[in-house]
This record gives C-alpha cells, structure tokens and sequence, in this order.
C-alpha cells in the first residue's frame, strides 16, 4: 500500500473560500479559560504553553456560540486549541467575524496512490514456506532477515521484547483478528475508529463513510503495519515487539472521493496520549493533493502543517513519535513528507534487505529525501523496508511489500525495546541512541538520503555482547529424548548457516534442514537447531551430522519415548 499524501492551502483570518461548496475547515481559536477561571491567550498553535495549558479543553462557550452560527463541528483539538469543521463560506464569514476566532484554514486532506505490487514471500509446500540454499532461522521465519539486519535478536535472547511499552498505531485499519500472527499474545488496550464513528478498526459492512471493508482494502494497510510489530507466530513470523501493549486509531479513509482528513490524525494523536502511549507510529505523510495543489517546499519546516506542529507537541510531552518519510524520491515532489519534518520526531526512510548479509544494505529507490526546508537532515534514521516481509491479511499468510510504510514500524519496535531497558528515557535520549549507533551509510557521516544510518537495535541497548571466539558445535540434548524433541546447540563466531542431517542405522538420510544464525550462543530451546521426529519414526538409535562452513560433528542420538 503506497505513502499517502495531502492538500495544505493557507487562508488567513481574512481568507474565504472560493467557490461556494461546503468545506473541512480548522477554526483556530485566540484563548482558553484555566481551572482558576483566566483567560490564556494561545498563539503559535500552542508551542509556547505548558503541559498544563495543552490538556485544557477547547472552551465549551466558543463551541457554542460557532455552533449557533450553523458550524458542523466534526473534532476538537486541545492541543491546538481548533476545531474542525464543515461549513459553507457564507458561515466561514460569520466564524471569522467573531473576536474569539483566530484563523480559519481549511483541514489538509490526503490522497492514497495505487498500492504497490506484492508478492508472497516464496512458494509454499503442505502449508509451509520451502526452504532455500540460505534458509531462515527455525524460530524466526520468514521475519528472520529484516529482524536480524537491525539488531533485535539479541535483545529477544535476553527478554527485551517489549513488555510494559504502550504504543499508539495510527493508520488506516486493522483487519488482523482472522490472522494466525495475533493470537493469545496481542495485547490490545484500546482501538478506535475516526472514520466511522466507533470502536471497531477491522472489517464491518456498511460503514457510513468507509462502505463494506469486506470487500475494499480499508484495514489491510494497518494491519500489514502492525504485523512488523505485534505478530507472534513462532516458526513463521514474530514482530521486534511482541509483548508490548497497543493502542489501534484508524484515522484514515482509503477512498480518494472521500479522502481522509488530518482532524482524525491529529484527533488520534491527542487519544493516544490520553491513553499513556509511549510511543506513536505513523506510516502516513502530506503534501499534494490529485490537482496538483498542497505544500510547497518551504512549508517542510516543521511550523507550517498542523500535523506536524502536533507532532512536536506530542513529542514535547514526552512520546517517542516515529514517522515513515515517505516514497516520493522517483516523482517530482522528491522530498520527505509532513509531519516527518517536526522537530524531535524520528523519521524513517528504507533500505532493502541483502539476503544472507552479503553486502550493506541499500536505499529504497523511493525513500523519499531530505533535508527539511530550515535545513535540518531527514530522514533521522533508514530500516527494511524494501521488500519486507508483512502478513497477508486476507489469506491468512505473509507476502511482500515495500515502502517507508512498513520501515517505520520496525524502528517503534526497537523503540519499545530501548524504553523496556531504559523506562527513564525521553524521545531525545531514545533519538540520540538511534542515530549515535547507527550503521553509517552512503556518505561518510549523517546525509540527507540515509539520515545517520541503518538502525542497530543492539548498539543502541548499551548491552555489550562479546561473540564467542570461535564456532563449536555442543552436544545435543536431552539424550536420551523422551519427549520426540532434539536440541542442537551452537556457538558461532560469525553469522553462518547450520545444516543438521539425521540418519537410521543402516545409513538412510530421514532428516535435515538448515539454519542462518548470527553470531552467539544458540543453546536454548526455540534457539538451538533442532529435530522433531514425530510418531512416524521408531525409536532406537539415530545418526546425526551438523556442519558449519568451516565445522562438521557427527554423534548419536537415541530415542525413548515409548511408556514405562
């Protein structure tokens, strides 16, 4: 699904429409009342007032008094002090007449590009992904590769997954309940739907703006979104934060006849900040409407779109926001998308993932570029997300997709484990750690096409992990095997593949796979290569053989399952 983009046209408090349609409009206000009933005055959209100030309420006078002008208020923002609003320019021209009323400018709306094509991830075979000459990591699956090339691993093996981190995803919907990948695991704290109206973000018929989602792709986006950070299927897929809390907004509307408002990103943002989220993803971004019209290149500066003023509000208050930068660099616009301008937010672009590590990873022809238009460099940091791997959601499986979409929820994820480590960490601390320990790409130093490098989940832990200083195949266990279940521990000094070949007394091969494992000590169930028989084998003695590329064991094995 491709990188969303938006209208943005300034009316000042003078401005009227043009033509005599209704339009989405932000009412910006001049004050708020506090508890001790004083009026604070609210310039630059809230950026020079306190916590305290931003969680007051819009007044519920002024509500009144705009809605008594004939103003359809769709949303508030206490953060802004605005309300969204359809009204017709005869209204507009009442609103600006008021001398509560700041500004009027009309609501920036998005636009979704064909998605992009996809494509399983390999053939399958009775259910199950063939293997080929590099195969994926047993537990892992097909998420192995894009996992290991930023670092998660490591942090898995020692129970940094996540847990206690609350994360806010704001996309377009979450079809995943009919998905294997979200089990038991998911722990769901809250979800909403702005679109429609209610509390639902997966599929529903007949929804008042977004029609039967059964059968259009509202929630798959979202969903393929949150797979890269919540799924949990061993030996087929699991996310960089599997035992974090999730809150889901839906605050995108796919369809470009009824294109989707910034009110409900913003209103989502402010949700999820009510809610203790910790961290927000957002795989969207503004900037040209389907005519033509939208930002201009010197509205990036981070001030400009109400998105990304709410952004570096969000961030202010102490919520690591991670936003994808966007697919434009092949098209004219060229350039990162709002609000991955906002100070402080951390900006994703996309790297492809290089199989078997065989060589550095390279930018997505489509990451889109910085710097901003106050010369600041974005994007921050790049991850996978040139043909990574996500769940298929109408299938039921995983597939391929590509886009700084699906880059940005894997650097939230590694967020999550930083803030698990480290709970006393801020969105500075974390962005700091990010970029500082980056792997260094394209040009020596920090750039406008990879930020400051490909993040390094590990590194920017702060745990020092030292490799053993040379592979050694251990002794398996248990053995004897009384349970149908075999472990096969490994120390590798170097990311290598593993092969395990089992055979009968008489010489017959009955068993093998392989395994790409990092550098480390595999020694642990679900970690070390394994073998599961299963009832089809008898028991007795058993051959087996491992190899490394530099490395070959041979020894027996026995198995004893049968009852005393």
């Amino acid at each position: 699904m491709g990188w969303c983009t938006a209208l943005l046209i300034h009316i000042g408090v003078s401005g009227i429409l043009a033509d005599d349609a209704d339009r989405n409009v932000w009412i910006l206000l001049r004050d708020k009342m506090d508890a001790e009933g004083q009026r604070v005055v609210w310039r630059d959209l809230g950026a020079e007032r306190e916590d305290a100030d931003l969680d007051l309420p819009v007044d519920r006078t002024y509500i009144e008094r705009l809605r008594s002008l004939g103003v359809e208020v769709r949303a508030r923002s206490r953060w802004l002090n605005a309300i969204s609003a359809r009204v017709s320019p005869d209204v507009q021209r009442a609103v600006l007449a008021q001398d509560f009323v700041r500004e009027v400018r009309p609501v920036r709306r998005m636009r979704r590009p064909a998605p992009p094509e996809t494509a399983p991830i390999l053939p399958l075979a009775n259910g199950k992904e063939m293997r080929t000459q590099s195969a994926q990591q047993d537990l892992y699956g097909a998420s192995f590769e894009q996992i290991a090339q930023i670092g998660v691993i490591p942090l898995h093996d020692r129970g940094f997954t996540g847990t206690g981190v609350r994360i806010a995803v704001l996309d377009n919907g979450f079809h995943y309940v009919e998905h294997e990948g979200f089990g038991e695991k998911f722990r769901l704290v809250a979800q909403r739907d702005f679109v429609n109206g209610d509390k639902v973000v997966s599929d529903e018929v007949d929804q008042p703006v977004s029609g039967d989602e059964a059968q259009n792709s509202q929630n798959i986006h979202g969903a393929q979104v949150l797979s890269l950070l919540a799924a949990y299927q061993p030996g087929r897929f699991i996310g960089v934060a599997p035992d974090a809390e999730y809150i889901l907004a839906k605050t995108e509307d796919n369809q470009t006849e009824l294109p989707v408002e910034e009110d409900r990103w913003i209103a989502g943002l402010e949700w999820a900040d009510s809610l203790g989220a910790k961290i927000v993803n957002s795989s969207l971004g503004y900037n040209i409407w389907d005519d033509g019209s939208g930002y201009a290149r010197e509205d990036l500066d981070g001030a400009t779109a109400l998105t990304s003023r709410a952004a570096a509000l969000a961030v202010r208050r102490g919520i690591v926001v991670v936003v994808a930068a966007g697919n434009e660099a092949q098209v004219a616009w060229h350039y990162i998308t709002a609000p991955a301008d906002a100070e402080g937010v951390i900006a994703v672009g996309s790297v492809d993932v290089p199989v078997g590590g065989v060589r550095a990873p390279e930018i997505a022809v489509s990451s889109s570029r910085g710097p901003t238009a106050d010369g600041r460099i974005k994007p921050d940091v790049v991850a996978p997300g040139n043909g990574v791997v996500v769940a298929n959601l109408r299938r039921g499986d995983y597939m391929r997709n590509t886009g700084t979409s699906f880059a940005a929820p894997l650097v939230s994820g590694v967020c999550a484990l930083l803030l698990q480590m480290h709970p006393e960490w801020g969105p500075a601390e974390v962005l700091e750690a990010l970029r500082s320990t980056a792997l260094d790409l394209g040009e020596a130093g920090p750039d406008t096409v990879y930020g400051w490098g490909q993040v390094n989940a590990l590194a920017a832990s702060g745990l020092e992990v030292v490799p053993p200083g040379e592979h050694a195949l251990l002794s398996p266990f248990p053995n004897p095997a009384s349970n149908g279940l075999v472990h096969f521990p490994v120390q590798l000094a170097e990311r290598d593949e593993v092969e395990l070949s089992v055979f009968d007394l008489a010489g017959n091969l009955i068993f093998t796979e392989s395994w790409q494992l990092l550098a480390g000590v595999h020694d642990r169930p679900g970690r070390a290569p394994r073998w599961a028989p299963g009832g089809v084998i008898a028991d007795g003695l058993y051959y087996y053989r491992m190899r490394t590329s530099d490395f070959t064991r041979s020894g027996k094995v026995a198995l004893l399952r049968r009852a005393p």
